[in-house]
């Protein structure tokens, strides 16, 4: 078995750690922007966190807390820093308090309408009522000054 001296192994590990960082700073950079591509997040907007960064970039969110102490503090000014993710955040839940009173409003007004369809209704029942009467006392009054209309 070959040997693999302390440089290389460091080389490598430290090859791994960029690469990991580099994966780390790209899905930050990706929920920043609102521009997250996973699945999780298609269409909504996402709190930034050590675990939605871990999850957008594909890796372990261990190593942010014992190799990429730097990153985990790039996570923690960006969630606190407004941004396009956050102003979209912001702006989808005052559009879901919209929408709740739309939809409020939307009911009222079909109940609304139900009602005045009843008072619609009664009152052209009580018209016709009304003018059945008329009719009647017209019919009456004439029959009583010609008694021979019959």
């Amino acid at each position: 078995m070959a040997k693999v001296s302390e440089s290389q192994s460091l080389n490598k590990h430290g090859g791994q750690a960029d690469a990991a960082a580099r994966a780390y700073r790209a899905a930050l950079s990706r929920l920043v922007c609102g521009e997250a591509p996973h699945a999780r997040y298609a269409g909504r907007a996402v709190r930034i966190t050590p675990a939605a960064v871990a999850r957008e970039a594909g890796r372990s969110r261990n190593p942010l807390y014992t190799t990429h102490r730097e990153i985990l503090e790039e996570i923690t000014q960006a969630a606190i820093t407004p941004g396009p993710g956050v102003d979209m955040a912001a702006r989808i839940r005052e559009l879901e308090s919209i929408v709740a009173q739309l939809r409020d409003k939307a009911r009222k007004h079909t109940e609304e309408k139900r009602a005045l369809a009843s008072e619609n209704l009664n009152l052209l029942h009580r018209a016709r009522t009304a003018e059945d009467r008329l009719a009647s006392r017209s019919l009456g009054a004439t029959v009583r000054k010609h008694p021979s209309v019959r």
